[in-house]
This record gives structure tokens, C-alpha cells and sequence, in this order.
């Protein structure tokens, strides 16, 4: 089986064992845990004040005036009273002169005879128009009027100022402004002249690449504009000069061109890290006299673009962040889901995220949540800013990065002094600081992170009230993960624990802290920046009493 063939086996694997996890994969006492806490946050809620008791609606009185189109000036009698859609509840009983008017409507009158309680008036508007009479050489030229594509010949438009553009490949384009007139007709004559071929535009929008990356993130792209037919030749030159790659491209016939390349020389061999040339050489199609375009551009195996998970606020796997960050300019958005369903209710925690590549070795995640149960829908934010301290110059090596991160997590209708105690995502409300670290093994990375949370709260604490214990407290938070790049499909394991509160608590795993715990795979889908996700999540106390949900979700990668 080839490493693509087995990528996608896993893939389906992992993803209907998610499904299968979330109907019902549960045991002892710490869901319940999880969802009585919720339970209790909720109980909190003021009662909402009642809704007095309302009369019955009476029937509607007065004149009302609609028009079509609406917003048209409505005038009473000589007064101006608003604009249409309008009720009138002050008219009084007898006959009245009714005018609409609407720049660019011919105006309209009645008379109306308002006798009883409740009257209603429409009036179709007529626009006013003149006409345009259009020819145009060539006769395959085409025309707009403000942006709307119009035929030749006799057209007829509303009265006012327009403009008129002409445009053909090969052509100098045409532009004017016309003037129609009520009842008139303008006539235009267009004769376009030859453009001579030029190159107006030459732009490379991400000119660092790695090669290595899956997909359209492998590949340099670029963008150009020809005014006439012609033909051309992209030439890409190492430092000192040498063309390591050409090819040429198909006739111009067309303004606007693009090119994409997936960083390979003619033998079809990745080319090493470096600063390059893009050239672009061509000509017209009357013409041997050329024109060059040129970007620099560079490859940077250190530019790695890969999907990964926002789902405890920082992006890595599930519960355990990377070291890496986005180049400048590239970002990912996702949405992740996952459920369980049993026999005294179900929770169903849902999650937006973002990553942002800003500047060298920086990036910021961002995530907002909700976490849909029986018992309460709390909603969750986090953001955080991650610097890269180290990273390897290779396929081997450590890296290491530092990251703030604020959280929050809130129950609607509860006061905001008072979040929701639970710890779904591992990313409880407080401010962090943590340090990822990362051993990359070819396409293999082990992930370890030790991080220090302070907050006001600490996780499913309680007083006899429901209300959560309110002291300045901090604890620390270790992660851990394996994680597996295979080009289009990366999946990975990990999970997370917490101590209890410091300067004490420093054992791990000490009961009844639980630890979270989860699996995921994500598949680039081929020739698309699309994502798709499978995922195994949940939390941990011992071998009689856990809980793990199922599920998946889409991004979108560039």
C-alpha cells in the first residue's frame, strides 16, 4: 500500500471510529461531574422579570401609502410627510391631494377620498428615461454602462450621468461619460485603436516557499496582465545567475494571467534553499522585441505549513501546542466538534479557531466556543501569542517557543464573576504562560509543554451555593503529544493535565484532578486549500471513570 493510500485508510479509520466514540464511550462518575457543574453555573441564572400582559391588538387606522419603488417623498395636501412606506393616522375625514415624488420617477398625483378608519393607497412610479444609441468597432467589443454589460444599438436607461466603457483584448480600452436625457436619445460612436502589447502588472503574493509543504502551499504563484496577444516564457535564476528552471506559456488571449510552479527543476528535483529569481520574458505576437518582468523570491524548508488543531486555545495538536509558527501572511481557520450522548443527557462542545502568521517567528490563535449540553450552552474564548525562540535548520531537530494565552469561559444569564468551572478544552479562564517544546524526527514530532495558569477560580471547585470558589489561585498545566506529518493527512495523540493549586500541588495525575486526552487526523484534500478533520476528545480519571466524545470539522488552509 503506498504512503498516500494508507494516509487515506487511516483517515477514514479515525473518522468513523469517531463517529462510532460519540454516540456513547463513557464509565463512572466524571462526566456526570462535568455536567453537574454545568448544572450548577446554570442554577444560578435570575429568573427573567415577567412579561406584563398585553392588550389585544387594535385594528389599524389611518392611510397607508405604499409605492414601488419605495423611499418615495410623500406629500399631503402641499405638506411633506415622509417617505413611503408610510401610515398616516392623523388625516382627518374628507378628500386629500396625494403627490409622490422620487429623483429619477416621474411624479405622481391623486386625489383620494379618505372616509373610513383604515384606507390603503399604492402607486406604481414611472422612471424617467432617455435612451442610448451605441455603436461600437470592433464589432465584438463589449460595453458597460457603470459596471452592467449593455448591447449595442438603441438601449433605453433612466435619466442622469453614467459611464460608458468599451473594452476589447488587444484594444486600448474606451472611457466616457454620457449623459441621458428625459425622452432624448444620446448617441455614441466607439472606435477602438490597437494597444501595443505591454506587461501592466507583475505580482508574486507569497514569494517565500517551501517545497516540502503539501499541495498548493509547496507551490510559488504568480499573477500578471498583457494588454494584446502575444507569448512569453517564465525563467526562474539561482543567485549566481544560472536558469535552473523555464517554461514556456500558452499564447496570450486574454488580460489577465497567472502562472504557478511547484518549486522543481526541469528533472523534476525540489530546489534547495536559496534566494531566487523569477523571470518573465515575452513579446507580442506582431513583435520580437521582449519585456521582462522580475520578482525575488526565496526557498525555505523553515516555512512549514501544516494543519493543526486550536482546540486548548494555542495551535498544535488537541491539547498540546507546537513550537512552529505560520509564516507572515498565511493563516488557517477551522471548525472542530465533537459529542457524547448517554442515558442522563450529552454535551456537545463546539469550536471556531484561527491562526495568523505575523512576521518572523510570530504568530496569534484565536477560538470561540460553545459547549452545547442537557444542562447549559457556556461559550468560550481564548487568544494567544506565541513567539518561536529555536527551530531546526532541517528535517531533525528541537525547537522551543514562548506563549501568552488569555482565556475565558461564561455561562449566558449568570453573573460574569462567576465562569462556568468545567475544563472541556483544557483552556480554563485565566491568564497563561507557557513554554512549547518540540522533537521533530523527520516526519515524526514529539511535543511536550509545561505552563503556569493563573486565574480567580480553579476547575469543577464549587461552595455549597453553586457558585465557584473566588481566590487568587495558579497551577500548572502539562501537555504532551505525538504528532505525524504525512504531506496531505497529519494526525497525532495528546493529552493534558493539571496540578493542583500551587505552591503545593505539584503531582500530577493525583486524584481527583482528570486529565484530557484525544486523537485527531486531518486530510488537505488534493488540488484544494480544504480541510477535513476527524477527532477522538475526552476526560480521564482512572479505568473507571472517563468519558470521550467523537466527532469532526472543515478548514481552510493558505
Amino acid at each position: 500500500m503506498t504512503p498516500r493510500a494508507w494516509a487515506k485508510s487511516a483517515f477514514l479509520v479515525i473518522t468513523c471510529l469517531a463517529v462510532v466514540v460519540s454516540c456513547a464511550t463513557s464509565r463512572g462518575t466524571t462526566l456526570s461531574t462535568v455536567m453537574s457543574t454545568e448544572k450548577a453555573a446554570t442554577a444560578q441564572q435570575t429568573k427573567p422579570p415577567e412579561t406584563p400582559a398585553q392588550s389585544p391588538p387594535q385594528s389599524q387606522k389611518g392611510l397607508e401609502i405604499v409605492t414601488d419603488p419605495s423611499s418615495a417623498e410623500v406629500w399631503i395636501d402641499g405638506v411633506l410627510k415622509g417617505l413611503s412606506p408610510i401610515v398616516l393616522t392623523d388625516i382627518v375625514t374628507g378628500w386629500h391631494r396625494v403627490v409622490l415624488r422620487k429623483t429619477g420617477y416621474h411624479e405622481t398625483s391623486a386625489w383620494v377620498d379618505f372616509n373610513s378608519d383604515y384606507m390603503f393607497y399604492q402607486a406604481s412610479l414611472v422612471r424617467i428615461t432617455g435612451f442610448l444609441q451605441l455603436s461600437v468597432l470592433p464589432q465584438s467589443a463589449v460595453a458597460t454602462v457603470d459596471g452592467s454589460a449593455i448591447p449595442t444599438g438603441l438601449v433605453q436607461l433612466g435619466v442622469g450621468t453614467y459611464t460608458l466603457t468599451v473594452r476589447l483584448f488587444g484594444y486600448t480600452d474606451y472611457s466616457a461619460a454620457v449623459t441621458i436625457q428625459d425622452s432624448a436619445i444620446t448617441t455614441v460612436a466607439v472606435s477602438l485603436s490597437p494597444a501595443p502589447f505591454a506587461v501592466t502588472s507583475f505580482v508574486v503574493p507569497k514569494p517565500a516557499v517551501n517545497p516540502e509543504n503539501p499541495g498548493f502551499l509547496g507551490t510559488i504563484d504568480c499573477r500578471f496582465s498583457v494588454t494584446a496577444p502575444g507569448s512569453g516564457e517564465m525563467r526562474v535564476a539561482d543567485s549566481a545567475g544560472a536558469v535552473v528552471y523555464s517554461k514556456p506559456l500558452p499564447d496570450f488571449t486574454t488580460w489577465d494571467q497567472a502562472f504557478s510552479w511547484d518549486v522543481r527543476d526541469a528533472a523534476g528535483v525540489a530546489l534547495p534553499d536559496g534566494a531566487y529569481t523569477l523571470r518573465l520574458v515575452a513579446h507580442g505576437a506582431d513583435s520580437t522585441e521582449e519585456q521582462v518582468q522580475e520578482a525575488k523570491l526565496t526557498v525555505d524548508r523553515t516555512l512549514k505549513i501544516a494543519p493543526r488543531s486550536v482546540w486548548s486555545g494555542s495551535a498544535g495538536l488537541l491539547y498540546a501546542p507546537t513550537a512552529e509558527v505560520l509564516p507572515a501572511g498565511d493563516f488557517q481557520i477551522s471548525v472542530l466538534g465533537a459529542g457524547i450522548a448517554v442515558s442522563d443527557g450529552f454535551q456537545a462542545p463546539v469550536q471556531l479557531g484561527a491562526r495568523i502568521g505575523l512576521g518572523s517567528r510570530f504568530e496569534i490563535d484565536a477560538s470561540a466556543g460553545l459547549i452545547a449540553s442537557s444542562v447549559a450552552l457556556p461559550f468560550t474564548a481564548s487568544v494567544a501569542a506565541r513567539w518561536n525562540m529555536s527551530s531546526p535548520h532541517g528535517d531533525y531537530g528541537t525547537s522551543s517557543a514562548l506563549q501568552a494565552k488569555l482565556a475565558v469561559q461564561l455561562v449566558p444569564g449568570v453573573d460574569i464573576a462567576t465562569p462556568l468551572m468545567t475544563d472541556t478544552f483544557a483552556n480554563f479562564t485565566g491568564v497563561s504562560v507557557e513554554v512549547p517544546l518540540q522533537l521533530s524526527l523527520d516526519r515524526v514530532s514529539f511535543l511536550l509543554t509545561v505552563g503556569a495558569t493563573g486565574s480567580l477560580w480553579y476547575p469543577y471547585r464549587l461552595q455549597a451555593d453553586g457558585t465557584g470558589v473566588q481566590s487568587a489561585v495558579a497551577w500548572l498545566y502539562l501537555r504532551a503529544g505525538a504528532l505525524v506529518d504525512l504531506g496531505p493527512v497529519t494526525a497525532g495523540i495528546s493529552a493534558s493535565t493539571r496540578t493542583e493549586p500551587l505552591p503545593g500541588g505539584v503531582a500530577f495525575l493525583s486524584s481527583p484532578v482528570p486529565f484530557e486526552a484525544g486523537a485527531e487526523i486531518h486530510w488537505l484534500i488534493p488540488g484544494t486549500s480544504l480541510l477535513l478533520s476527524g477527532i477522538i476528545a475526552g476526560e480521564y480519571e482512572n479505568g473507571n471513570n472517563y468519558y470521550f466524545m467523537g466527532g469532526g470539522g472543515l478548514g481552510f488552509l493558505y
